[in-house]
């Protein structure tokens, strides 16, 4: 295989430089450039605004409209979920009394709960994130801060404290007010965190929830409303890969879906985020952008191949050994980036490489660690690897010996040594000299 870089003495580094290079192979730094998205993009129409999302790599790789305000819908939800998880996360099996003044609040769709019933916040968390039931949504409410108004309010904060600049809560159901708007970006931000949430995307993968019987209701069994996971309330949009999240519409705000597909042969998961989609000609455009975001990015995005473990990157000299001149450098473990499938590699990806040191001294092992190799695709490093040797190189002990006395006659104790045996020479001739001369004018003076 062909060297990436010119032989090791035109690419010396110091092994400062070296160490720094060693220190970032340890950080992974996968990411995409700007032009990279330029690639293609994914046919989204008929709706307001949309998102595309990567959680493994943390990349937004698709937006329309992403900051512009919407009308949230049935994604209030997620926040309500949000607050609740926050409220009963550690007592989810705690015991609600429906009252009289919750169900009063419930407009839209609910499952019809009894004044007296005794529901757990599970259960409300599950007929509300499988169902989109408003009804769960507002007893939720009450039981967590004693009113709805009480609970939109910690929904703001916790707009705050998501960081959601651009999102305005005023009801636990996402029930249409002008004044309450949110947009794609805020909405796959509270996506994500519902995302972390243990537990939280098993609910909402559920094609149906049986709800137990309580004091005063019979088992009641919920379907999903997301047509993307439940053939329920709509056919023809069932995506295998989709694994969670909400689904709903209002007259004002059109069709909202947040939804996350994950494909495990790619080992990559997507969060795709629709608002305001149009119903036209029969079809529900939330769900037709949906699934088009998530075959755009499942085949414009791969975890592409950038180094081998067998590629040859530079030869190193090898000192102290009688059968070997030089030792490959191959790079310690292949690398995998996340990069456009479409991307031409032999043309965005560029190498560098540091050594520790200028050659290697034998004996030497295979998979001794040399240096390291940095990755650039369009100029932007996406990672680095170590570079180890290919093969082990036995010492020539001849040469070792030759080595040794020849370092010896180059140190400072023996350069020492012999500057201070001129010296006591010299000194020795003088003063012999002396001495001679003293004795020869002795001898002259008895004459």
């Amino acid at each position: 295989m062909k060297n990436l870089c010119p032989k090791p003495k035109t690419r010396i580094f110091t092994r400062l430089a070296a160490g720094l290079l060693c220190v970032l192979a340890l950080v992974p730094a996968f990411s995409v450039s700007a032009a990279a998205a330029e690639y293609s993009k994914p046919d989204v129409e008929r709706c307001s605004a949309a998102v595309l999302y990567n959680f493994e790599n943390d990349q937004t790789v698709y937006e329309y409209k992403s900051r512009d305000r919407a009308f949230p819908g049935s994604s209030v939800k997620l926040m309500t979920a949000l607050v609740a998880f926050d409220a009963f996360g550690d007592n989810l099996s705690a015991q609600i009394t429906v009252t009289g003044a919750m169900l009063a609040e419930v407009t839209g769709n609910s499952i019809d709960f009894y004044e007296g019933e005794i529901v757990t916040a599970e259960e409300m968390l599950n007929c509300m994130l499988v169902n989109s039931a408003n009804d769960a949504a507002i007893i939720l409410a009450h039981a967590a801060a004693g009113s709805t108004i009480a609970f939109v309010e910690r929904m703001n904060e916790k707009a705050v404290e998501l960081g959601l600049m651009s999102s305005v809560y005023t009801n636990v159901t996402g029930m249409h007010d002008p004044k309450m708007t949110t947009t794609a970006a805020d909405v796959a931000d509270v996506a994500k965190a519902c995302y972390a949430i243990p537990g939280f995307i098993d609910i909402t993968s559920q094609q149906k929830y049986t709800m137990p019987a309580t004091n005063i209701s019979e088992e009641r069994v919920i379907f999903n409303r997301n047509a993307m996971i439940s053939k329920y309330y709509s056919t023809g949009y069932i995506y295998d890969a989709v694994v969670g999240l909400n689904a709903g519409a209002t007259a004002q705000g059109g069709y909202n879906l947040a939804a996350v597909a994950k494909d495990e042969e790619s080992g990559l998961t997507y969060l795709a985020v629709v608002l305001g989609a149009e119903e036209y000609e029969g079809f529900y455009y939330s769900y037709v952008n949906g699934k088009r975001m998530f075959d755009w990015a499942f085949g414009a995005y791969g975890y592409r191949p950038v180094l081998t473990a067998t590629q040859v990157i530079c030869e190193l000299p090898v000192r102290l050994s009688s059968t070997v001149d030089f030792v490959t450098l191959v790079p310690k473990e292949a690398l995998y980036v996340y990069l456009p499938t479409a991307a031409d590699l032999a043309e965005t990806v560029k190498y560098s490489y540091n050594t520790i040191s200028d050659a290697m001294s034998a004996p030497i092992e295979a998979g001794e660690e040399a240096g390291s190799v940095t990755v650039f695709y369009e100029g932007e490093i996406i990672g680095a690897v170590p570079l180890v040797t290919t093969a082990s190189v036995t010492r020539s002990e001849f040469l070792y010996f030759l080595d040794r006395v020849t370092e010896f006659t180059h140190s400072r104790f023996f350069k020492g040594t012999i500057a201070a045996i001129v010296v006591l020479s010299i000194l020795y001739v003088f003063i012999k000299a002396a001495l001679r001369e003293k004795r020869i004018r002795r001898m002259s003076g008895r004459r």
